[in-house]
C-alpha cells in the first residue's frame, strides 16, 4: 500500500508527485511515465493473495476449530482489536492516497470495501462485547466500557475521515453502509457536522477543535443549512445521494437512547433538500421519499414532525407531498388529537380538488385501522368513530347533491386513492366516493368487529351503545339516514344502537339494510351481516320469520348473480361493463366466506355453536320459493353442507331438508294439492327433488346431503324394503312392477318415480362427481351398500345373492353399469397418476381457477392416493364379478384383493362410512382458505412502503454474530502464490539387512523416535513458559498505576450580589486521590514483555534439520518394511513389523500428543504398522488388549487393530477382560473395544457348546446390571451393544438360553438392576413387541429379527412361561415386607410397559392355542376350557392387581399404592382386555346355560374386589377398566343377583354403583325371555323380582342417573317391555316398603326422566297399566291397592308439609283415578271386580279425610269435575260404593254420590237399559249419620241421591204404612227445596212422579182418612208448583211486590210446572174433592180455569214460543174429560218426553 521505496512493487508513484487533471476532474496521465505504473488487474490479483478471511478470524479471536465466542472477549483483547483495526485502516488509507488515480478506480473501491468490512467486523464484535458486559453488569478491568467506547468512536472517526478525503473515487458509497449504530451520540453529532464541512478540506483540524456540543449548536443554525446547499451544488449527483443516504443511515442506526433532536434535524434537512429547495428537489424527490420512508419506519413518531413541516410548506411542495405520504409507513403512526384536527380541517374545509383535501385522504387511507401486535386496536376506538363521522360529513358536503352519489365504490377497481386520482384519471367525486366507502368499511365501529377475529381478544366496548337520535354528535348521521343515503345507513347500523339491539334492528335496521341492497352496495351488505348476525344466532326466529329480511337476502343473491353491481338506472349497461372489475358472484363468495368465518368462531368455547349458524342459514336459504334452482343459493348450500360434514353436524341440515322433502312429496299438504301432485307425476313427470336432474357434478356436498335425506325417507317409508321384497319373492318382476306393487301395499300418498330410487341416484351421482372430490369413495360406498345388499333372510327366504343385479336388467340400465365400470377405471387411473406425483389436471369445480393457478394449493398425500387406487380397483372387481354376488358364494374364501372384510360389511348392510378414505385434511384446508378470504377482507395487512429495506438493529448481539459469520463466508479464498520446487533433503538410505533384523530395525527406529520425542518435549516446555509469563503479566499490570492522596488549593471567585463587588477569591483546600505510576512495576513489565517476545521469536523458528531428517528416516524405514512384506509375507518380516509397532506405541506420551506435528507422525506410523502386521493376528489380540487396558489414552490409536474374532479360543476370556474393566468414565473405550467383538460371526463359525455360551451370557448379564436401571447418556452406546449381544445369544439355537435369560431378566428386574432397554431388546427378539415397535427397531436388530422365524415360542413353551411367571411373581409378592406392603409396582414400574407387552402376548397366544384345539376337537367342553383359561389368566395377573392374604398372619396385602395408580390402571386395563378377548372367543361357543367369561369375571370381582375396607383408588382402577367390557352380553343368574345384593349391603358404595351400572347394561329382555312362556320357571320369577329390586335400589343414585347415556335410564325406559306380571304381592310390598323408606314423597312430582320412569315402573309392575299382552297379572288387585295407598300416602305427606300446590295435587289425584278406571283385573266376576275397584277408589278418597279443610274442599270440587268429565255408566258404581264407605264428611259424600249418579245417566252411556237397579245396590247410606246426610243432600241439591234413598226405603218394606210414611217425607222435602239452577230442576220430576204414584196407591184403599191425607199432599204440591212456575222469585221485599230476582229455572221447567198446576187444579179442585175416575164432562172451578188460562196464554210470550206444541198438547190433555188423576203419570210423561228428551235419569217415568 505504501508508495515509492517502502512498497514491495516499487512501481507506484512517490507521495509528493504532481498530478495533472483535465477539466472533467479526471487525471490526464503523462504517456512517458504511465508505462511505469502497475496494471490495475495485477494489483487486484496481488491483493487477492492476502488471506483476509483468516486475518479477520484471527482478529476476532476464532478458535482452532472455527468456534467464535465473542462473549469471552476481555477488555484488553477488545483494545487489541481496536489497535489492530486502526493499523489496518491506516494502512488501507495509505493505499487510498497511493492509488488516487482514475486508472485504479476499481482497486480503490476494493480498498474502500475492506475499510468498511474492517469497521463492520469491529463494530459487530464491539456490539456483542457491550451487550455481554452490560448483561453481566461487571466492572471491566483495566478498561471500562466508556473508555473502550471512546476508542471505538475515534477509530470510526479516523476511518470516516479517510473515506471523506477520497473524493471522486466512488467510495463514498461505502460510507453510507458503515455501522453507525454502535457509535456514541456525541460522535454521531460530530460526524454529521464533519460531513457538512466535507468541502472545507481541513477536516482533521475541525475534529480536534470542535466539541460535540458546538457541533450541535452550529448544525441548528439556519445559516448552516444555506452553506450546506452551496456545498451540495459543488458535488456530483452520486456523491450527493451517498451523503444523504449516509444521513438517513445515521438516523436509522440507533434503536435505543435515541437523540430525537438528531433525528429531527436529519429528517428536516432531507425534506428541505428533497422537496423545498428549488435547486435540488428535482433531483432528490424520489431518493428523499425513500430515505424518509426508511427513517420513519424505524422512528414512526417523526411523521408528526413531517406533517407539521408539510403544513407550513404545502403551498411550495404541492402534489408531491401526496407521493411522500403514500410512501411513509403511516400504518405505524398514531396521530394525536391535534393532528386529527388538522386532517379534519383539510378534509372538510378544502374542496376535493385541493391538495390539502387529497393529502388528508391519503393520510387517512394509510393509517392502520386494524389491530396491533398485542391484538388490541392500533388506534383508539374513539378515533375510529370520529373519523367515520368526519368522512360522513365530507360525503354529505361534496357528494350528497351530485349525480355521482349513486355510483358505488365497490363496482370500481379496488385501487388506492392516489392511483385513482393520478393513474386512472377518475373525476374527484368518483375517487372520493370510492375512497370514502373503502375507508368506512375498514373502520372498527361495531362491537362485533372486536371479537370476531379468531386471533384477536375482545376489546372492551361500552355496554350502552349510543342512540342515533339521542347523541348530538350523531346529528350528521341522523340527517343522512333520513335522506336515505347508503353510507349513512351503513354507519347507523355499524355505530348506533340500531345495529347493537335485536329489537331496534328488527324495527328500524332491516329497512336500512334494504336501502343498501337496493342501492347495490352488496359488499357493504356482507359487512353489515357480519356485524349483525352474531346477535341473532341465539334467537334466529326474529329474522327467519321476518319476510322483509328474507326478501332483502333473496334480492342480494339475485343482484350479485346476474345484474352488474353498483350501477344505478342513470348508467347504461354498456357503461356498467367497463365499471365492473369483479366477475359476477364475487359478493356471494364473500358472503360464503363470512358465513364460514362465523361457523369457525362459533366452534370456540362460550360461543353459540356451529349448529345455530348452520340452521339459521339453511332455513334462511330454503325458505325461498324454488330455492334449489337458484345457483347462488346452491353454491352457499354446498359450502354449508361441506362444513356440516366436516364438523359432524349433518343432522341439523338433514332434519330441515327432510321436513321440506316430505312437504314436497305431499305429506303435510291438503288433499287437493296432493291429488294435483299425483296427477302431475302420473302424467310422466319425475318426482320432485332438491337435486333436479339425475345428479349434479358441481354441488357434490349438497347432493350428498340431499341423497342422504332421500335415503332416510326411503327407509322410513319402508319403500326400499318392500320393493326389494317384491323383487326377491317374484323373480319375474321388473323394478317398475315392484315399485307399483309397493305403492299399493304401503298406501303412500306419493311414491317416487323409478329414476328417484336411491340405487340409481347414487349411481348417477358417482358418475358425475369429479375424480379428486373427497366424497367420491363414500358415494361409491353408498351405491354398493344398495347394490350388494342381500335381502333374502329378511323375508324368511334363503340367501339368493345380491339384489343390485335385479335393478340393472333393462338395456338403459345395462349401459349405465358399463358407464360406471368405465368411470371407476378412470378414477383409479387418476389416483394412480396422482400417487406418482404426476401433474394431473383437476376435474370439476374443486380445482383452482385459472387466475389462481400460480398460488400453491393443497396437495393430497401420495399414500392416500395409493389407498384410493386400491379401493377403486376393489370397486371395479365388485361391479364386474357377478359370481360372488350369487347366494352360494362363501365370502371369506374369495381372494385377498376382493377386500373381503369390507365386502362382508357391505353385504351385511353396515352403514358406517369409511372415513379413512376421506381427505379430511384437504376439507379442513379448503375451509380455512374460505375463512381466510373473509379474514383478508376484514383484517389490515401492511407491507414496508419504501424500496429501501428497513435497516436491522446493529446493536443486537445475535444479529451481529450472524453478520460476522455470514460476512466471513463471503470472502473469496486467497489466490495461491507461484509454485515452488523444494530440494529433496538428504536422508540415510535404509539397508535391506536392517529390515530382516528385529534388533537393528528397532534400534534405528528408537534413534529417530528419541529426536521426535525430544522436539515434542521442547514445544511443551515453551508452551508452559508462555503460559507462566502471560499469567505473571496479568498479575503485574494492575499494579502499574495506583492512587495516592494529594492536596490542592483552589481560588474561587463570585460575581457579587445586590450591586456589591466580590471581596476576594475564596481559598478552598481539596484533598483527593490522584493516579501515580509505579516505576519499579513498569520496569518489571518491560522485562516481562521482552522475555515474551524472545520466547515467541524462539517458538517462531523452524525446527532443526535433524528433527526433520529423523521423521523422514523413520517413515522411509516403515514404508520399506511394509512394501517388502507385501511383496513376500514372511514370519521374520512380520516379527519385525510387530516389534516396530509396539516400539512406536511405547514412545507415545502426553508431550507427543500435545504437539500436533509429532502426534500426527506417530498416529500415521501406528496406523500403517497396525493395519499390516497386527490386525487379524491371533497371537497379538491379548497383548493389544492388555496394552489398551493399561494405557487408556491409547485406545483410539490401537483399537482399530484389536480383532478378537481372530482368536476364537480366547474370545470369551477377552470379552470377560473387557467386562471386568467396566466403569462410567471409560465408556468410550469400552464401546470401541466392544465393536471389535463380532459375536454373530463367532457363534456361527465356532459353534460353541452351551456351557461356553452360558458363561458368556453371565458375563453380558454382569455388564448390563453393572450400569443399573438408568444408564447415563454417555454409556448408552456400549450398553446397546451389550443388549444386542444378549439377543444374539438368546436367538442362537433357541430355546437353549431362553430359561436362563428369563430367569436373569426377572431376578435382576426385581432388584431394579436392569435397564428397561434390556427388556425391549429381549421382547423384540422373542417377537412379542407392541404393534408400533416393529417399525422403530434399529436396523441391526431388525436384521436379527428378520433372520428368526415369526413365532419363536411354541404353545407348550407359552403355557410353561405363563405358569412360571405366575409362580415367580406370586412368590415375589409374598417374599418381602416391601412387596407385601407396597405391591410389585413399587419396584417394577420402570419395566411395566414391557411387562404388559409380554403378558398381553402370552395371553393372546394362549387363547389362540386353546381356540385352535377346540376347533380340532369338537367333543371338548367349551365351558371347561373357558373356566380353565379364566383361572390361568387370574393366576397370571393375581400377584399384580389382586389383594393377597398372608397364610400366617391372615393379613390383607393391597396390590399397589396410590402413587402407583397410573401404571396399575394400565395393568388392570390389560387384564380387562384379556377378559374381553376371552369373552369374544367363547361367546358363540357356549351352550345357553353355561357361565360366560363375563359372568365368571363379575363373580370373581364380587369375591375378590368388594371387601368392606377396599381403598377407593384401587376400586377406581378396577371400575374404570371393567366398564369397557361388553356387559350387554352378560347373562346374569340368581347367584349373581344375590352377590349384587350382598355388595349393596356390605361393600363400598363405588362397588355397588359399578355393579349397578353393569347390570343396567344387560339385555334383560333376552335374559327374561322365559317369562313369556305359558309356565315360566321358578328362577325366572325370582329373577324378575330381583330386577325390580335392583332398579329401585339403583334409581335413587344420582351418579347413575346423571351420567351421559345412562344405562339405568335406558333400562327404566324398557319398563313396559318386561314381564312384571310374575312379581308376587309379598315381593311387591317389600319393594314398596323400601321405596317408601328411601325415596322422598316429592319424587311423584319430579319432572326428571328418572323419577317419571321409576313411578312408571312401580305402576306397571303393580299391573295398573293397560295390558298390551295376554299374560295374566298375578295378584294385580292387592299390588294396585298397595301402590295406590303409597301414592296417597306420599301426596298426603306433601300436602301436610305444604310442598304441593292444589293444582298439582288435583292433577296427581286425577292420574290415580284415571289409572283405576282403566285397571282391568283378570278373571273376576262382576261382583268381585266391583269390590276390587271400589277398594282402589277408597284408597284415593281417603286423601280427602286426611287433608286440611281448604284442601279437602278443593278436592271435593276436583272429584266432582273429574267424575263429570271422565266416567259414566257402570264404571261409576265402584266409585259410588267407595264414596259411601270411605268419606268421613257427609257433605263430601253427598256431593260425590250425586255426581256419581248424574254421571251414571250421562248422555252416551252404554248402560242406559240397566235403569236404577245397580244404583240402588251400590249406594250405601251411612246409618250413623243418616239424618245429617239427608239434610246435607237437601241443602246441596243432591235430589237424585235422595230419590235413590226413597226407592231403597220403599224396597226395604213394601207396606201401605211404609209407603204413606215415604209420601209424607217426600211432601216435607218438596216444601223445603227450590232448585238453585236449571241443571237440578229436572230431578224434581222424579219426586213429582213418585208423589203421584204413592198418592194413587193410597187412594186405592178407599180409606177416607188416607184419602184426606193424600188430597192435602196434592194441594201442597199444587201450591209448591205454582211457586216454582213464577217468572220471578217471591222472597224479600221486592219479591212481595212482584219485583224479585228473575227465577234461575228454565222456561221449559215453568211450562211443566204450570201444566202440572193446571192438571192438579182440575183433578183435585178442593180439599174434599178428587177425580179418580174419568167422566163425560169436565166442570172447571174458577181456580182451575185460571190455571188453565195461564197455561194456554204462555205462547203469547216470546220466550215460550219454542214450547208452543207441548203447551197445546198439555191443554188438550187437561181439557179431555176422559182423563182423571190416574192419568197424572201419563201427563207428566207427556210433558217430560216433549221438553226433556235428553235427560236419561227420567227414562223410567217416560
Amino acid at each position: 500500500m505504501k508508495p515509492s521505496e517502502q512498497k514491495p512493487s516499487s512501481s507506484g508513484p512517490a507521495s509528493g508527485m504532481w498530478t495533472l487533471v483535465d477539466e472533467g476532474g479526471e487525471e490526464d496521465e503523462d504517456p512517458e511515465t504511465s508505462w511505469l505504473l502497475l496494471n490495475e488487474d495485477d494489483l487486484v490479483i496481488l491483493l487477492s493473495q492476502f488471506p483476509f478471511h483468516e486475518l479477520f478470524q484471527h482478529l476476532l479471536g476464532f478458535k482452532a476449530k472455527g468456534d467464535y465466542s465473542p462473549e469471552t472477549t476481555r477488555p484488553q483483547e477488545m483494545m487489541k482489536i481496536f489497535a489492530f483495526a486502526n493499523s489496518l485502516v491506516e494502512l488501507l488509507a495509505v493505499g487510498l492516497e497511493t492509488f488516487n488515480r482514475a486508472r485504479y478506480r476499481q482497486f480503490v473501491k476494493r480498498i474502500g470495501y475492506m475499510i468498511r468490512m474492517t469497521l463492520g467486523y469491529v463494530s459487530d464484535h464491539w456490539a456483542q462485547f457491550v451487550s455481554h458486559s452490560r448483561g453481566l453488569g461487571l466492572a471491566q478491568q483495566p478498561y471500562s466500557v466508556e473508555k473502550l467506547q471512546v476508542e471505538f468512536d475515534e477509530l470510526f472517526l479516523r476511518a470516516v475521515l479517510h473515506v471523506l478525503k477520497a473524493k471522486r473515487l466512488g467510495i463514498w458509497l461505502f460510507m453510507s453502509e458503515m455501522p453507525f449504530g454502535t457509535l456514541s451520540v456525541q460522535m454521531l453529532w460530530k460526524l454529521f457536522y464533519l460531513m457538512h464541512q466535507v468541502e472545507s478540506g481541513n477536516l482533521e483540524k475541525l475534529c480536534v477543535a470542535l466539541p460535540p456540543t458546538e457541533c450541535k449548536k452550529q448544525l441548528q443554525d439556519p445559516e448552516h443549512f444555506v452553506n450546506f446547499e452551496k456545498c451540495l451544488s459543488s458535488m456530483n449527483s452520486s456523491e450527493e445521494i451517498c451523503l444523504l443516504t449516509t444521513f438517513a443511515q445515521m438516523a436509522q442506526a440507533r434503536r435505543t437512547n435515541v437523540d430525537e433532536d438528531f433525528i429531527k434535524i436529519i429528517v428536516l434537512e432531507i425534506y428541505e433538500v428533497s422537496y423545498v429547495t428549488l435547486s435540488t428537489r428535482e433531483t432528490f424527490s424520489k431518493v428523499g421519499r425513500e430515505l424518509l420512508g426508511a427513517i420513519t419506519a424505524v422512528h414512526p413518531e417523526i411523521i408528526s414532525i413531517l406533517l407539521d413541516r408539510v403544513q407550513d410548506t404545502i403551498d411550495q411542495v404541492g402534489m408531491v407531498s401526496l407521493y411522500l405520504f403514500k410512501e411513509l409507513p403511516l400504518y405505524l403512526w398514531r396521530p394525536s388529537a391535534s393532528e386529527i384536527a388538522v386532517i379534519r380541517d383539510w378534509l372538510l374545509n378544502y374542496n376535493l380538488t385541493m391538495v390539502k383535501n387529497k393529502l388528508a385522504c391519503v393520510i387517512l387511507e394509510g393509517l392502520n385501522w386494524g389491530f396491533g401486535e398485542q391484538g388490541t386496536l392500533h388506534l383508539d376506538r374513539a378515533v375510529h368513530a370520529e373519523v367515520a363521522l368526519m368522512v360522513l360529513e365530507a360525503y354529505q358536503k361534496y357528494l350528497a347533491q351530485k349525480p355521482y352519489a349513486g355510483l358505488l365504490s365497490e363496482s370500481m377497481k379496488q385501487v388506492s386513492y392516489l392511483a385513482s386520482i393520478v393513474r386512472y384519471g377518475e373525476t374527484p367525486e368518483t375517487s372520493f366516493n370510492q375512497w370514502a366507502w373503502n375507508l368506512i368499511l375498514r373502520l372498527k365501529l361495531h362491537k362485533n368487529d372486536y371479537g370476531i377475529q379468531q386471533n384477536c381478544p375482545t376489546v372492551p366496548f361500552s355496554s350502552t351503545v349510543p342512540d342515533m337520535t339521542e347523541s348530538p354528535t350523531f346529528h350528521p348521521l341522523l340527517k343522512a339516514v333520513k335522506a336515505g343515503m347508503p353510507i349513512g345507513c351503513y354507519l347507523a347500523l355499524a355505530m348506533t344502537a340500531v345495529g347493537h339491539s335485536i329489537e331496534k334492528f328488527c324495527a328500524e335496521g332491516i329497512s336500512l339494510l334494504g336501502i343498501l341492497v337496493q342501492s347495490r352496495h352488496l359488499r357493504t351488505v356482507v359487512h353489515v351481516l357480519d356485524k349483525i348476525l352474531p346477535l341473532f344466532y341465539p334467537c334466529q326466529y326474529y329474522l327467519l320469520k321476518n319476510e322483509q329480511f328474507l326478501s332483502h337476502l333473496l334480492l342480494f343473491l339475485h343482484l350479485d348473480s346476474g345484474v352488474p353491481q353498483g350501477v344505478t338506472q342513470q348508467v347504461t349497461h354498456k357503461v356498467a361493463q367497463h365499471l365492473t372489475g369483479a366477475s359476477h358472484g364475487d359478493n356471494v363468495k364473500l358472503l360464503n366466506s363470512m358465513i364460514q368465518a362465523h361457523i369457525s368462531v362459533s366452534t370456540q368455547p362460550n360461543e353459540v355453536g356451529p349448529v345455530a349458524v348452520l340452521e339459521f342459514w339453511v332455513q334462511a336459504l330454503i325458505s325461498q320459493h324454488l330455492w334449489y334452482r337458484e345457483q347462488a343459493i346452491l353454491f352457499l348450500m354446498d359450502h354449508l353442507c361441506k362444513t356440516a360434514f366436516e364438523l359432524m353436524q349433518e343432522d341439523c341440515v338433514q332434519k330441515l331438508l327432510y321436513q321440506q322433502h316430505k312437504n314436497a312429496l305431499g305429506y303435510h299438504c291438503d288433499r287437493s294439492l296432493l291429488s294435483s301432485l299425483v296427477s302431475w307425476i302420473v302424467a310422466g313427470n319425475i318426482t320432485p327433488s332438491f337435486v333436479e336432474g339425475l345428479a349434479t357434478p358441481t354441488q357434490v356436498w349438497f347432493a350428498w346431503t340431499v341423497l342422504n335425506v332421500e335415503s332416510i325417507f326411503e327407509e322410513d317409508s319402508q319403500l326400499r324394503r318392500v320393493v326389494e321384497g317384491e323383487l326377491v319373492i317374484n323373480s319375474a318382476f321388473t323394478p317398475d312392477q315392484a315399485l307399483k306393487k309397493a305403492q299399493a301395499q304401503l298406501k303412500l300418498p306419493i311414491v317416487p318415480s323409478l329414476q328417484r330410487l336411491l340405487i340409481y341416484r347414487w349411481a348417477h351421482q358417482a358418475l358425475v362427481t369429479p375424480s379428486d372430490h373427497p366424497l367420491l369413495p363414500l358415494i361409491w360406498q353408498k351405491f354398493f351398500l344398495l347394490y350388494l345388499h342381500r335381502p333374502g333372510p329378511q323375508y324368511g327366504l334363503p340367501i339368493d345373492g345380491c339384489i343390485g343385479r335385479r335393478f340393472f336388467q333393462s338395456p338403459a340400465h345395462i349401459n349405465l353399469l358399463k358407464e360406471m365400470k368405465r368411470r371407476l377405471a378412470e378414477v383409479a387411473d387418476f389416483h394412480h397418476a396422482a400417487s406418482k406425483a404426476l401433474r394431473v389436471p383437476a376435474e370439476g369445480s374443486e380445482g383452482l381457477p385459472a387466475s389462481q393457478a400460480g398460488t400453491p394449493g393443497y396437495l393430497t398425500s401420495p399414500e392416500l392416493h395409493t389407498e384410493l387406487v386400491r379401493l377403486f380397483n376393489v370397486y371395479i372387481l365388485w361391479l364386474e364379478d357377478e359370481n360372488f354376488q350369487k347366494g352360494d358364494t362363501y365370502i371369506p374364501s374369495l381372494p385377498k384383493h376382493y377386500d373381503i372384510h369390507r365386502l362382508a360389511k357391505v353385504m351385511q348392510n353396515q352403514q358406517d362410512l369409511w372415513m379413512e378414505y376421506l381427505n379430511m385434511e384437504r376439507i379442513h384446508y379448503e375451509f380455512q382458505e374460505t375463512v381466510g378470504l373473509w379474514m383478508q377482507a376484514t383484517l389490515e395487512s401492511h407491507s414496508p412502503p419504501c424500496s429501501l429495506s428497513v435497516q436491522l438493529d446493529v446493536t443486537d448481539p445475535l444479529l451481529a454474530k450472524e453478520r460476522v459469520l455470514s460476512n466471513l463466508r463471503k470472502h473469496e479464498a486467497p489466490q495461491p502464490p507461484l509454485d515452488l520446487h523444494p530440494m529433496r533433503p538428504p536422508v540415510p538410505v535404509i539397508s535391506s539387512a536392517a529390515l530382516l533384523s528385529q534388533k537393528d530395525a528397532t534400534q534405528l527406529v528408537r534413534t529417530d523416535l528419541n529426536l521426535l520425542q525430544q522436539q515434542a518435549r521442547t514445544a511443551a516446555l515453551r508452551e508452559s513458559q508462555q503460559v507462566a509469563l502471560d499469567s505473571e503479566l496479568l498479575d503485574t499490570m494492575p499494579k502499574q498505576y495506583g492512587n495516592r492522596e494529594e492536596q490542592s488549593t483552589l481560588h474561587l471567585e463570585c460575581r457579587g450580589s445586590g450591586g456589591k463587588k466580590c471581596q476576594g477569591a475564596a481559598a478552598v483546600t481539596v484533598q483527593f486521590e490522584g493516579m501515580h505510576k509505579n516505576e519499579a512495576i513498569s520496569q518489571q513489565l518491560h522485562v516481562l514483555r521482552k522475555e515474551v517476545k524472545q520466547l515467541q521469536a524462539e517458538a517462531a523458528k523452524p525446527p532443526s534439520l535433524h528433527v526433520v531428517e529423523a521423521a523422514v528416516h523413520a517413515e522411509n524405514l516403515i514404508t520399506a518394511l511394509v512394501n517388502a512384506y507385501k511383496l513376500q509375507p514372511t514370519p521374520g518380516a512380520q516379527k519385525v513389523g510387530i516389534s516396530l509397532f509396539f516400539t512406536v506405541v511405547d514412545y507415545v506420551s502426553d508431550e507427543t500428543q500435545r504437539h500436533p506435528p509429532t502426534r500426527q507422525f506417530f498416529t500415521s506410523c501406528i496406523e500403517i504398522l497396525g493395519q499390516v502386521f497386527i490386525s487379524g493376528t491371533r497371537s497379538e489380540c491379548r497383548k493389544v488388549l492388555e496394552t489398551i487396558l493399561k494405557n487408556r489414552r491409547l485406545c483410539s490409536l490401537l483399537s482399530p487393530f484389536f480383532t478378537p474374532n481372530a482368536a476364537p479360543t480366547e474370545f470369551i476370556q477377552l470379552y470377560e477382560k473387557v467386562v471386568k474393566f467396566l466403569s462410567e468414565d471409560n465408556s468410550d473405550m469400552i464401546f470401541m473395544l466392544l465393536t471389535k467383538f463380532d459375536l454373530k460371526q463367532w457363534l456361527n463359525a465356532t459353534k460353541p457348546p452351551l456351557s461356553d455360551r452360558t458363561r458368556l451370557l453371565e458375563s453380558i448379564h454382569l455388564a448390563l446390571t453393572a450400569w443399573g436401571l438408568e444408564p447415563d447418556e454417555d454409556i448408552l452406546m456400549p450398553f446397546n451393544l451389550f443388549c444386542k449381544h444378549w439377543t444374539y445369544l438368546l436367538l442362537y439355537q433357541f430355546p437353549d438360553q431362553y430359561s436362563d435369560i428369563l430367569r436373569l431378566l426377572m431376578q435382576s428386574s426385581a432388584e431394579q438392576l436392569l435397564s428397561p432397554e434390556c427388556w425391549k431388546a429381549t421382547l423384540r427378539a422373542l417377537g412379542c413387541c407392541a404393534p408400533n415397535c416393529h417399525q422403530g427397531a434399529a436396523s441391526a436388530e431388525s436384521s436379527v429379527l428378520q433372520s428368526s422365524p415369526d413365532v419363536l415360542l411354541s404353545d407348550k413353551q407359552i403355557a410353561e412361561t405363563i405358569q412360571w411367571l405366575s409362580n415367580f411373581f406370586y412368590k415375589l409378592r409374598l417374599s418381602t415386607l416391601d412387596f407385601k406392603s407396597f405391591g410389585l409396582f413399587s419396584k417394577w414400574s420402570p419395566y411395566m410397559a414391557d411387562m404388559k407387552t409380554l403378558l398381553g402376548y402370552l395371553v393372546k397366544r394362549l387363547l389362540d392355542c386353546e381356540m385352535a384345539c377346540l376347533a380340532q376337537d369338537p367333543s371338548a367342553s367349551s365351558k371347561t376350557v373357558l373356566q380353565s383359561l379364566h383361572s390361568v389368566i387370574i393366576q397370571l395377573f393375581k400377584p399384580w392387581i389382586l389383594v393377597l392374604e398372608d397364610n400366617e398372619s391372615s393379613q390383607r396385602h393391597y396390590p399397589w399404592l396410590e402413587s402407583d395408580a397410573v401404571v396399575a390402571l394400565s395393568v388392570v386395563r390389560l387384564f380387562t382386555d384379556c377378559i374381553n378377548s376371552l369373552h369374544e372367543s367363547f361367546k358363540d361357543k357356549l351352550l345357553p346355560g353355561d357361565d360366560g367369561a363375563l359372568r365368571l369375571h363379575l363373580m370373581h370381582y364380587c369375591e375378590a374386589c368388594t371387601a368392606p375396607r377396599m381403598p377407593e383408588f384401587i376400586l377406581y382402577a378396577f371400575h374404570s377398566a371393567y366398564r369397557r367390557l361388553p356387559w350387554r352380553d352378560l347373562h346374569p343368574d340368581q347367584m349373581l343377583m344375590e352377590a349384587f345384593f350382598k355388595v349393596e349391603r356390605g361393600s363400598p358404595k363405588s362397588c355397588f354403583l359399578f355393579l349397578g351400572s353393569v347390570l343396567c347394561e344387560v339385555n334383560w329382555v333376552s335374559v327374561l325371555s322365559d317369562a313369556w312362556s305359558p309356565s315360566p320357571r321358578p328362577e325366572t320369577r325370582s329373577m324378575i323380582v330381583c330386577l325390580l329390586f335392583m332398579m329401585i335400589l339403583l334409581a335413587k343414585e344420582d351418579e347413575l342417573v346423571d351420567q351421559p347415556d345412562s344405562p339405568l335410564l335406558n333400562l327404566l325406559g324398557q319398563t313396559s317391555s318386561l314381564s312384571w306380571h310374575l312379581v308376587d304381592t309379598v315381593s311387591y310390598q317389600s319393594v314398596l316398603s323400601y321405596f317408601s323408606s328411601h325415596y322422598q314423597p316429592a319424587i311423584i312430582l319430579a319432572k326428571e326422566s328418572s323419577a317419571e320412569l321409576i313411578m312408571k315402573l312401580l305402576r306397571v309392575s303393580a299391573g295398573l297399566s293397560i295390558p298390551t299382552d295376554s299374560q295374566k297379572h298375578l295378584d294385580a288387585v292387592p299390588k294396585c291397592r298397595a301402590f295406590t295407598h303409597q301414592m296417597v300416602q306420599f301426596l298426603s305427606s306433601l300436602e301436610q308439609n305444604g310442598k304441593i300446590t292444589l293444582a298439582v295435587l288435583e292433577k296427581e289425584m286425577s292420574k290415580l283415578l284415571d289409572d283405576i278406571i282403566v285397571f282391568n283385573p283378570p278373571d273376576m266376576d262382576s261382583q268381585t271386580r266391583h269390590m276390587a275397584l271400589s277398594s282402589l277408589f277408597m284408597e284415593v278418597l281417603m286423601m280427602m279425610n286426611n287433608a286440611t279443610i281448604p284442601t279437602a274442599e278443593f278436592l271435593r270440587g276436583s272429584i266432582r269435575t273429574w267424575i263429570g268429565q271422565k266416567v259414566h255408566g257402570l264404571v261409576v258404581l265402584p266409585l259410588l260404593t267407595a264414596a259411601c264407605q270411605s268419606l268421613a264428611s257427609v257433605r263430601h259424600m253427598a256431593e260425590t254420590t250425586e255426581a256419581c249418579i248424574t254421571a251414571y245417566f250421562k248422555e252416551g252411556s252404554l248402560n242406559q237399559n240397566l235403569g236404577w237397579g245397580p244404583i240402588l245396590v251400590s249406594l250405601q247410606v251411612p246409618e250413623l249419620t243418616i239424618e245429617e246426610f239427608l239434610q246435607e243432600c237437601l241443602s246441596l241439591g243432591s235430589y237424585l241421591t235422595l230419590y235413590v234413598y226413597l226407592l231403597q226405603c220403599l224396597n226395604s218394606e213394601q207396606t201401605l204404612r211404609n209407603e204413606m210414611k215415604v209420601l209424607l217425607i217426600l211432601s216435607k222435602w218438596l216444601e223445603q227445596v227450590y232448585p238453585s239452577s236449571a241443571q237440578e230442576e229436572a230431578k224434581l220430576f222424579l219426586w213429582w212422579h213418585q208423589v203421584l204414584q204413592l198418592s194413587l196407591m193410597q187412594t186405592e184403599q178407599c180409606d177416607s182418612v188416607l184419602t184426606e191425607s193424600v188430597v192435602r199432599v196434592l194441594l201442597m204440591l199444587q201450591s209448591r208448583l205454582s211457586l216454582l212456575a213464577e217468572e220471578r222469585l217471591g222472597s224479600g221485599i221486592l219479591g212481595a211486590i212482584g219485583l224479585g230476582r228473575k227465577s234461575p229455572l228454565s222456561n221449559r221447567f215453568r211450562v211443566v210446572a204450570r201444566g202440572m198446576v193446571a192438571f192438579l187444579s182440575v183433578q183435585v179442585p178442593s180439599e174434599d174433592q178428587i177425580r179418580l175416575k174419568p167422566g163425560t164432562e169436565l166442570h172447571l172451578t174458577p181456580k182451575a180455569q185460571q190455571a188453565l188460562t195461564a197455561l194456554e196464554s204462555l205462547p203469547s210470550s216470546k220466550q215460550y214460543v219454542d214450547c208452543q206444541d207441548q203447551i197445546s198438547q198439555a191443554a188438550q190433555f187437561i181439557k179431555h174429560p176422559g182423563h182423571c188423576l190416574q192419568d197424572g203419570k201419563s201427563f207428566l210423561a207427556l210433558l217430560v218426553n216433549g221438553l226433556y228428551p235428553e235427560v236419561h235419569y227420567l227414562d223410567n217415568i217416560r
